[in-house]
């Protein structure tokens, strides 16, 4: 089975939304940027995700690939429960 891999972007987020975002996953998950779940399925990134990056998308989250904005904490939980099984 192949790492599912979660890239929060830094680009546009206050520190407080950063650190809600990542008390999120470890909540969740167990583990913070640079970290692989304990099963080996989730790899947490912090990103560079690029200028494509607008502020009103912010906080911009991807799942393998995938973008999601405006992520709230509660809505990355939810994700996580979709991807990281």
């Amino acid at each position: 089975m192949p790492i599912t891999r979660l890239e929060i972007c830094n680009e546009h987020l206050t520190v407080d939304q950063r650190e809600a975002l990542l008390d999120a996953v470890w909540a969740a998950l167990r583990i913070s940027p640079g970290m692989v779940t304990a099963d080996g399925n989730v790899e947490l990134a912090l990103s560079q995700c690029g200028p494509a990056v607008r502020a009103e998308d912010a906080p911009l989250v991807r799942v393998d690939g995938q973008e999601y904005t405006n992520v709230t904490p509660a809505l990355l939980v939810t994700l996580l429960r979709r991807w990281a099984r």
